[in-house]
């Protein structure tokens, strides 16, 4: 295939993507009901095989539409197919999503990013270009909750770091916080209401308690990039 044709496939394919994101949009936000709930998963239910199908392409869309919560879908996730089969097909989601958002950041740089994620927020994350701690602190950030992922993920690919080296941290970091979301969905599917409540709660203090550290870690690291300056720049 000739180069012109590649990238005119390219082009197509991500303004694709980037129009089926934006009118998908309102949908995603609406499954935050309790009822938009209740009327997918009927509505899931009843395509079979399809539904699992129509569910990881709305689990990639929510890492590609970074502004979209991804809590809302992982409880749908373990809702309708339990904690474990909806940790698998919301991970399956996340790779595919962070593989596409790491190789178009990489090609397209910031101008691509903006279109997504307040790239304000990539000045927080300059210390993130250290290549000495830039992937024990990309674990960090994506294993506790409460941080920025999305622009995380967006971010990740100007700082260098190889993909082959970026996709573990980022899935695997994600486990313990998706596991969570799946349980709580699958207790209140089974009716385990107070289970629920007290795993939700869990990981509500967990969450306070991961945006503390998250901000202790940017005023750590990002005052001493400031300090040394950044030689990336």
């Amino acid at each position: 295939m000739k180069k012109w044709m590649k990238i005119a496939l390219l082009i197509l394919v991500c303004v694709g993507v980037i129009a089926l994101c934006v009118f998908m949009i309102p949908f995603v936000f609406s499954l935050r009901e309790p009822e938009n709930q209740q009327r997918l998963e009927s509505f899931i239910k009843e395509l079979g095989a399809l539904g699992v199908l129509a569910m990881l392409f709305l689990q990639v869309l929510q890492i590609i539409v970074a502004i979209i919560p991804g809590e809302p879908l992982e409880l749908l996730m373990g809702l309708m197919y339990g904690t474990w089969a909806g940790l698998a097909l919301t991970l399956a989601g996340i790779l595919i999503g962070t593989t596409i958002v790491f190789f178009l950041v990489k090609k397209y740089g910031e101008p691509f990013a903006a279109r997504f994620v307040d790239i304000k927020s990539f000045e927080k994350l300059k210390f993130l270009r250290d290549p000495v701690r830039r992937d024990s602190l990309i674990f960090i950030l994506f294993l506790i909750p409460g941080t920025p992922k999305d622009v995380l993920t967006y971010f990740a690919p100007l700082t260098g770091v190889k993909f082959s080296r970026f996709l573990p941290l980022a899935v695997l970091a994600r486990i313990p916080s998706v596991i969570s979301s799946t349980l709580v969905g699958a207790t209140v599917g089974d009716g385990k209401l107070w289970q629920s409540a007290l795993i939700f709660a869990a990981t509500g203090l967990v969450g306070l308690a991961g945006i503390l550290i998250n901000s202790r870690i940017q005023k750590k690291y990002g005052g001493q990039n400031n300090s040394k300056g950044n030689p990336n720049e």
